[in-house]
């Protein structure tokens, strides 16, 4: 394997995309952000409904609920681009 010379990384080498990866590849991207999607939609239905209930205790778990799935959602919008820089390579 040759050595880049500007940086000691091995190079890739770049070879075409089959339709049956590519595929596969949106057929996961699909899956895992519509899971991505249903915990925000979920965690905010609880914030709504623990605040509407004036509920501090169940509240608290809500909100930190909220927060992971909103980390989640930006992992996987990371996750995704480097994705696709990693097709643009």
């Amino acid at each position: 394997m040759e050595l880049s010379p500007s940086a000691e990384e091995p190079r890739r080498e770049t070879r075409p995309d089959s339709p049956v990866r590519r595929a596969l590849r949106v057929t996961l991207l699909g899956t895992t952000l519509f899971f991505v999607i249903a915990a925000l939609v979920i965690s905010s239905a609880l914030v709504v409904y623990t605040a509407w209930l004036h509920q501090l205790g169940n509240g608290l778990f809500a909100l930190l609920f909220a927060i992971l799935s909103a980390q989640i959602a930006l992992n996987w919008l990371l996750w995704k681009d480097d994705e696709d820089d990693s097709e643009e390579a």
